[in-house]
């Protein structure tokens, strides 16, 4: 347990300067606005600031700063005294300094949340909370350390995903619940259900001929940095992470009720077993595909605010790029998500009975 404990504290340390680890450090710097010049009225649309630098080789270095406010924007905010902000700091062709308001500084806040977060999940969840903010930790660094860069090297999207994904699956499944039958029986079900909605996802982007190229960060990436990848492997890839998650709590519920029914009675048969995994299946399934749709639903607000006020017509709709990936997306995932219920019923019914042959493969006994 002690070892597992150092781990666990090792690897948040180094996931937390993950993020930006290769960006120069004065680049963009913290700063404190101590005095307001010019605020922004109707007539003008921009703020004058005296900031007070904070972190980096130039910090305490107080300057003035121009805001230009944007209305419908991200910068359509107002600063005020103790507002902080990230500056971007530069050099110009006489090696001035020049500064630039990139946006309004929310690191502190979002750090807030986040210990509020890992306070709640730790309190009420203990040593499995603590091991799940881990596996969430695990996932992260998989995504941003191998999954992108080796996405933006040129491999092919699709592959990249599926290897990322099963790595996420056993590393989350093995660290939460142990190598045992039961964590062995999830994964099978996890993977079986994540390959069918990656499947299906891959042969109905290409009967909608699905480019990919839709939405405004694959434009940024395109027009800002010239990113040439595959945009529609990048989008494959996307649904494959985001039907993990709730595949793997489906799988990870119906097994669980499944060893603890032939816990309670040893004499219990495969087809009761099954039909048990089936019956709570069922009732996950309905919350579960709530949750899943939802989500993506809440992620596309704006798009819908869209679709209502210039009345589109349902045909013209559905023909939108953009509109089609969010239901292959959604539909896909579903899919996925309910054929993990038989899979993963059939998968532990049968193994719960043998649980003999699961120690020639070195599982330990739930």
């Amino acid at each position: 347990m002690i070892k597992k404990f150092y781990f666990i504290i090792v690897f948040i340390i180094l996931f937390s300067n993950i993020a930006f680890a290769e960006e120069s450090a004065d680049s963009f710097v913290q700063a404190e606005v101590i005095e307001m010049v010019q605020s922004h009225t109707e007539e003008t649309n921009n703020q004058i600031v005296k900031l007070r630098i904070l972190e980096g080789k130039y910090k305490g270095q107080e300057i003035y700063v121009e805001s230009l406010y944007i209305e419908y924007s991200e910068y359509s905010f107002d600063l005020h005294k103790g507002s902080k902000v990230l500056l971007k700091l530069s050099k110009n062709e006489k090696g001035e300094i020049e500064p630039y308001i990139f946006n309004i500084s929310r690191e502190d806040d979002l750090k807030i949340l986040g210990i509020i977060f890992l306070a709640a999940v730790v309190i009420f969840g203990r040593t499995r909370g603590f091991l799940s903010v881990t596996s969430l930790g695990v996932s992260g660094f998989i995504i941003i350390k191998f999954m992108i860069p080796f996405i933006q090297k040129g491999y092919n999207p699709i592959f990249i995903a599926i290897l990322s994904s099963i790595a996420i699956i056993l590393i989350s499944f093995i660290l939460i619940a142990g190598f045992t039958t039961k964590s062995f029986v999830a994964i099978l079900g996890t993977v079986g259900g994540t390959v069918i909605a990656g499947l299906l996802a891959q042969i109905f982007t290409n009967i909608c001929s699905i480019t990919g190229f839709s939405g405004e960060e694959v434009n940024y990436l395109i027009n800002n940095l010239g990113v040439e990848i595959d945009y529609k492997g990048l989008y494959l890839s996307g649904v494959l992470i985001g039907s993990i998650g709730v595949v793997m709590d489906v799988a990870m519920t119906i097994t669980s009720v499944i060893f603890e029914l032939k816990k309670q009675s040893h004499n219990v048969s495969f087809s009761k077993l099954m039909n048990s995994g089936l019956q709570v299946g069922k009732d996950v399934m309905a919350t579960m595909v709530n949750t899943l749709i939802l989500a993506y639903i809440g992620g596309a607000m704006p798009l819908f605010l869209i679709i209502i006020n210039y009345n589109m017509p349902f045909n013209q709709i559905m023909s939108m790029e953009i509109v089609s990936m969010e239901i292959i997306r959604s539909l896909c995932g579903s899919i996925g998500l309910i054929l993990t219920i038989p899979l993963t019923s059939f998968i532990a019914s049968m193994l719960v009975n043998f649980n003999k042959r699961s120690r020639m493969y070195g599982l330990k006994k739930s």
